[in-house]
């Protein structure tokens, strides 16, 4: 059987690069973003921001970025389009909603099927004018203004989205704006902005719950930005290598926020052997290497109170789960069927047909770890979501390339390099 082997550097991170553009072009000043992600998502960011009258080149392996600053967007000719990007959607409806310009935000099939409400809500309440499709999807039209009011938002919801967006917002709001946060959530926009020496306020509100204030509107000079390489993307090599025999890899520049590498406190708590070292800070976040051997897992209870930490790492964890000896039970995991895909239905559809017990209630997963005995060929559906994809392809491994992925082009959408960094490490 084929293992992994060897030590891969891995891409840039996809919400950092997302992030890195759009408060680049809401600053003043050129800045130079290097290690920038050029998946699918992300260039929709760029090219929307650049409709948006932001000027960006690629100079070799950078890309730079000619700020505008937090009110410098201009009305676009035509309408944006997010394609399959919910990152994109929802941070630029925030970024637009304080410049005096009326945008038509689209996106693909996916894309149009998932809530933009979540966010609008909040800014509809600060005055930002918004109509959507079936009150509650894209296309979408928003006209912003100047002139939002600076006030105290509740978010209940555990999305970095949402919070990112608000903040967005903020940036060009006369006033204090403060957003609360009940649940945490990944903090990278907080972090670029440290970076970026804008000053905003965060208070302890209790144990979890956190107020982030800002007083606009900001004037950000620009800085340039080394977007560190996506824990999320090295997740896939990561459990490959713990459940593939013989396999010992490291992977390289990984960024550490603990808000981002939840799912390897899971893979250890399950017998994984995985080593991490700390090497340096790259624009406010921790970035390291991670050394990981094949192991013989069990199966644990992964507690509702990490589910915002491990949204995108689900997938692969669940192909974790598969290859462990007991139950692995998954509790409030519901925000999954909020993503690319309903990832609850995809990923119980795709275990059951390789023989891997799984159920589902009361949005709990419960997956019984199993031997695969597949002596045919199994096509497995991706339902056009990358990192169901990416997930079955490492199971693939293991199950003697008998799998057939119906979409792995989709891939491109968060991780362009993957087939050729998982045969590299063949």
């Amino acid at each position: 059987m084929l293992k992994l082997k060897g030590t891969l550097k891995i891409s840039g991170d996809k919400s950092i690069s997302h992030r890195a553009l759009i408060l680049s072009a809401m600053s003043t000043g050129k800045a130079k973003i290097s290690n920038l992600l050029e998946s699918d998502d992300v260039m929709r960011t760029l090219k929307i921001l650049e409709a948006l009258g932001v000027k960006i080149i690629k100079e070799e392996n950078n890309w730079i970025v000619y700020g505008n600053g937090t009110n410098g967007f201009i009305e676009p000719d035509s309408s944006l389009n997010c394609g399959n990007s919910g990152t994109t959607a929802r941070l630029m409806i925030g970024a637009v909603s304080s410049n005096p310009i009326t945008c038509t935000f689209i996106g693909d099939s996916s894309l149009s099927k998932r809530s933009m409400s979540r966010v609008t809500k909040y800014l509809e309440k600060m005055g930002a004018d918004v109509h959507l499709t079936n009150k509650n999807y894209l296309p979408l039209l928003i006209s912003g203004t100047e002139q939002l009011l600076p006030m105290k938002l509740n978010v209940l919801k555990a999305s970095a989205q949402i919070k990112s967006a608000l903040i967005l917002a903020a940036l060009n709001v006369h006033g204090k704006t403060k957003i609360i946060e009940n649940t945490p959530t990944r903090d990278h926009t907080e972090k670029l902005l440290r970076y970026l020496d804008v000053n905003f306020k965060i208070r302890r509100l209790s144990n979890k719950v956190k107020q982030i204030e800002l007083n606009g509107p900001y004037e950000i000079k620009a800085k340039d930005i080394e977007v560190a390489g996506d824990p999320s993307s090295a997740s896939f090599f990561i459990v490959g290598a713990l459940i593939i025999p013989r396999s010992s890899i490291t992977v390289k520049n990984v960024m550490l926020n603990p808000t981002r590498i939840a799912f390897l406190d899971v893979l250890k708590n399950m017998g994984g052997k995985i080593k991490v070292k700390k090497t340096k800070k790259i624009c406010g976040e921790d970035v390291g290497n991670i050394q990981v051997k094949y192991s013989v897992l069990k199966g644990v209870n992964v507690p509702s109170s990490k589910s915002a930490f491990l949204i995108d790492e689900y997938p692969i964890l669940s192909i974790a789960a598969s290859q462990a000896k007991g139950k692995t039970i998954m509790k409030g995991v519901e925000e999954l069927r909020h993503k690319e895909s309903d990832r609850i239905k995809s990923i119980i559809y795709n275990l059951k047909k390789v023989g891997i017990e799984i159920r589902e209630k009361d949005n709990n997963l419960t997956i019984y770890g199993g031997k695969l005995n597949i002596d045919k060929r199994i096509k497995i559906k991706s339902f056009d979501d990358h990192r169901i994809a990416m997930s079955f392809s490492i199971l693939n491994i293991l199950c003697g390339q008998k799998l057939t992925i119906d979409n792995k082009k989709c891939i491109s959408i968060s991780y362009p390099d993957f087939e050729k960094h998982l045969n590299y490490l063949l």
